[in-house]
């Protein structure tokens, strides 16, 4: 279950969603750039143009998640009151994406209650239908 930008924005008034990209940072990374370490203390979430990552948690490198749909939205835990990263984040090939800075992003949705209200509760929904798929995986059930 990916958390996509385009699925979250829906609904969004066109003022709010300009200003929104208005914050984006474009960055291009090579294979195995990392973006961030597990336990750095979160700015910025991202969302994928092309390329691919893998998320892992651990000493162990335990692979948890690979970010390959464009439009997929990681870094989250910069959304939801996480002041660390909870995972590692490695290119797995040349990649491309939207850095956005969390603070501006809580700054416009101040302005834009409405928007924000929208934008949080589409939010919950996916990570709740993401955390469901993951207890059915660790209960040995199919994805």
């Amino acid at each position: 279950m990916s958390i996509d930008l385009g699925d979250l924005s829906e609904g969004m008034g066109m003022i709010f969603m300009r200003e929104f990209m208005e914050t984006a940072h474009r960055l291009t990374c090579d294979e195995g750039c990392v973006l961030f370490r597990e336990g750095d203390i979160t700015h910025h979430f991202y969302t994928l143009i092309q390329g691919e990552l893998r998320l892992i948690i651990g000493n162990n490198e335990h692979h948890v998640y690979t970010v390959c749909q464009a439009g997929e939205i990681f870094g989250w835990s910069s959304l939801v009151g996480g002041n660390t990263y909870s995972a590692t984040a490695i290119c797995t090939k040349p990649s491309e994406m939207l850095r956005f800075d969390r603070d501006a992003l809580v700054d416009l949705l101040g302005r834009h209650p409405d928007s924000g209200f929208l934008f949080f509760k589409k939010l919950a929904e996916m990570l709740g239908k993401r955390l469901l798929k993951s207890y059915r995986i660790i209960q040995g059930e199919a994805p």
